[in-house]
C-alpha cells in the first residue's frame, strides 16, 4: 500500500497520487493538435503550426502549468526533488501509451556546465522514470553543444535564436522514431530545435512527452 504525494491518504496498486488529487490537475479544453498550445476555440491547428510546420509531430502532455504541477516542476529543477520523477512519469505513463512501441525515449539535454551545477538533468530522470515503468528503450545521445541562457530569462521573441544550432546528436539515429521528453513546455522553440537537431541526424518521426504544457 502507498500513500498519496499530495494528501498523504493510502492508494491502491503502488499509485503515488490517489485519484482526488489527481483530479486537481487540469487540461487545457481545446489545443492545437500538433504543439498542443492553448487554443480558445476548438480549431484544429493554431496560426504558428498552420505557418509554420514544427519539426515534430505531435505533443503529449499530462496537464497545464499552474498550481500543483508548477511546484512539483520547481522542486525537482531547483529543489534536488528528483524523487518527484516517479510521479511524473506515473501521470505521463497514459499519455506514453498512446505512442507506438516501436518509439523510444530520448530527453531534452542539458549543457554540461548547467549539468555539473546541478547535479542532474530532470528530462533524463523523468524519462528513465518512464523508461522503467513502460520497459521502452532510453536512448541518451542528443547534447546541448552549446551554452545558452535559460529559456525562462528570455522574452519570447528571444527564445528561438538563443537555442538555435544548440544540439548535437553522439550516433546516427537512422529511421529511429524519438520520443523527446522534457519538464515543461512553453514557446516550443528548445523542443523543436532538439527535433531539427534529431531529424537531421536520420530520425524518422519526433514525438513530444512533456510532463506540464505552459499556455502563452
Amino acid at each position: 500500500m502507498n500513500y498519496c504525494f499530495v494528501c498523504r491518504n493510502k492508494t491502491s496498486q503502488n499509485k503515488t497520487i490517489c485519484e482526488g488529487c489527481k483530479s486537481l490537475l487540469s487540461r487545457f479544453q481545446f489545443q492545437c493538435k500538433v504543439c498542443a498550445t492553448e487554443l480558445q476555440t476548438d480549431n484544429n491547428l493554431c496560426g504558428h503550426c498552420q505557418t509554420v510546420s514544427p519539426n515534430f509531430s505531435e505533443v503529449l502532455y499530462a496537464c497545464k502549468y499552474e498550481s500543483l504541477a508548477s511546484d512539483w516542476v520547481l522542486s525537482l529543477k531547483f529543489g534536488q526533488n528528483i524523487a518527484i520523477t516517479r510521479l511524473m512519469a506515473e501521470l505521463l505513463l497514459p499519455e506514453l501509451n498512446k505512442i507506438d512501441d516501436d518509439y523510444v525515449l530520448l530527453p531534452v539535454p542539458l549543457h554540461q556546465s548547467r549539468l555539473i551545477k546541478r547535479g542532474y538533468n530532470q528530462a533524463y530522470e523523468i524519462a528513465l522514470e518512464l523508461s522503467r515503468l513502460s520497459n521502452r528503450k532510453l536512448f541518451n545521445s542528443l547534447r546541448r553543444s552549446k551554452k545558452t541562457q535559460m529559456q525562462a530569462q528570455l522574452k519570447l521573441n528571444q527564445r528561438n535564436a538563443n537555442v538555435k544550432g544548440a544540439f548535437s546528436v553522439t550516433t546516427e539515429l537512422k529511421q529511429s522514431k524519438i520520443i523527446l521528453v522534457d519538464d515543461v513546455m512553453t514557446s516550443g522553440y528548445t523542443i523543436n530545435e532538439c527535433a531539427k537537431t534529431l531529424k537531421i541526424a536520420g530520425a524518422s518521426d519526433v514525438k513530444v512527452l512533456v510532463f506540464a504544457r505552459k499556455s502563452l
